[in-house]
């Protein structure tokens, strides 16, 4: 068996630099997949950035994913996504309620 040799203090210094970076890094990316998921990104489309969709998931929900309004919409079929997206659109800048009414022979 080959005897240890110990590791210098400037290799040593190197490596826990190195490691802390990665470790910010790993921090970062999942903090901006969670992100990505409450904005409203699917797990697929996050996936298809570089990531397994069970890792997505897992950093989903390691950073407070998913939210209420998120479950709401996950059994939101397509047609009332897209009705919801064209509502939204609709609202007038300042915030306010919006007149939705129906002229006479309109079903």
């Amino acid at each position: 068996m080959p005897d240890s040799r110990p590791v210098t203090e400037v290799d040593a210094a190197r490596i826990r630099a190195a490691v802390a970076d990665v470790r910010n890094a790993q921090e970062a990316l999942e903090r901006a997949v969670a992100q990505a998921l409450k904005n409203g990104a699917s797990v697929r489309s996050v996936a298809d950035l570089g990531l397994s969709a069970n890792t997505v998931q897992k950093y989903g929900k390691a950073h407070g994913w998913p939210t209420d309004k998120n479950r709401e919409r996950f059994y939101e079929s397509r047609y009332d996504r897209e009705e919801r997206e064209t509502r939204d659109e609709q609202r007038p800048q300042w915030g306010g309620p919006t007149r939705r009414g129906r002229r006479a022979g309109e079903t």
